[in-house]
């Protein structure tokens, strides 16, 4: 496995893509009042960095960034593949997109499942956090696909989430406190790793708030293991190179579909991901990601906003 240290090379195939949708960012029809609330957001979303063609820090930072890894479990070693990638879309706006599915024999036996998540993005504090303006998941099993969009209105304090599950839709809204900003998991990995929480490093400990639903508070709680209990666990891997933080993350049940939420994962010493182990997803036990590529799509002094990513 590459090191997990920051390089730029160009991806040696394109990203996963989407065929239910045809192209990374995905097309849906969306019902008017979510349009409408999105149009809302693309004008008046907070912050003061509605630059054209500029990248933000934090922007500048993971821009054409892909991460790929295996999943594994028990004395499988691979049964399922995922990716990542972080892209500016201009005129201030990112998006970050994650894919993970089965293959193989698990992927028969599970129907070749997609588990997809679209965040677009703007930033505020002077360009140095993301803010989610509109996340997607998407669960497709088969031949059935179930929908989520939350649609953030910071101008009305509002949020906005649509499910669609076999034909039948349900729709919530949620205030937005004054001050407070939710974060979706995608918008929360790259914040986490930019430092937006405070600095990433032995000892501590964060908590990340995302839209609450009903009967789920949505609150995310990240641990850094100390030096002493870090260097312990490290001594129990057979690959050492790039785990250097050992984190655990204490996540909604319902995201990772386990018995816990939780998630133990190693990160570099720059904060890449390099291994994490969802504990007691139900039905598989424990499951396993392994990095097995970062590189970047092309550098940010060559990227051109006008570009066509389909």
């Amino acid at each position: 496995m590459r090191s997990a240290g920051n390089w730029w090379v160009r991806s040696p195939r394109p990203p996963l893509r989407d065929e239910a949708y045809g192209s990374v960012m995905g097309k849906r029809k969306c019902p008017p009042f979510l349009w409408a609330s999105f149009l809302v957001q693309f004008l008046f979303w907070p912050g003061n960095s509605f630059t054209a063609n500029l990248l933000d820090p934090i922007g500048e930072r993971f821009h054409g960034e892909v991460l790929r890894y295996d999943i594994g479990f028990w004395i499988l070693g691979r049964v399922g593949e995922g990716e990542a990638v972080f892209q500016y879309l201009g005129n201030g706006r990112y998006l970050a997109y994650h894919e993970g599915r089965t293959v193989g024999l698990v992927g028969w036996i599970s129907r070749y499942r997609r588990d997809i998540y679209r965040s677009v993005m703007g930033t505020t504090h002077n360009g140095k956090r993301l803010i989610p303006l509109r996340f997607e998941e998407d669960v497709i099993v088969g031949q059935k696909i179930r929908k989520r969009i939350t649609l953030y209105d910071y101008v009305a304090g509002k949020a906005f989430v649509e499910t669609q599950k076999e034909e039948k839709v349900t729709r919530e809204e949620m205030k937005i406190p004054s001050g407070m900003i939710y974060d979706d998991p995608m918008t929360a990995f790259y914040n986490f790793r930019f430092g937006v929480y405070g600095k990433v490093e032995p000892g501590k400990e964060f908590t990340i708030h995302s839209v609450p639903r009903e009967r789920s508070p949505k609150v995310t709680r990240l641990v850094v293991a100390s030096r002493e209990e870090g260097e312990k666990r490290r001594s129990l891997e057979k690959e050492k190179d790039g785990k250097d933080l050992f984190i655990t993350v204490h996540l909604d049940k319902e995201l990772v579909g386990s018995l816990r939420g939780l998630v133990e994962t190693w990160f570099s010493s720059d904060v890449v991901p390099t291994k994490g182990v969802a504990k007691d997803v139900f039905f598989w036990g424990d499951i396993t990601g392994k990095l097995i590529y970062r590189g970047f799509l092309e550098p940010p002094d060559k990227f051109n906003s006008s570009t066509d990513r389909n």
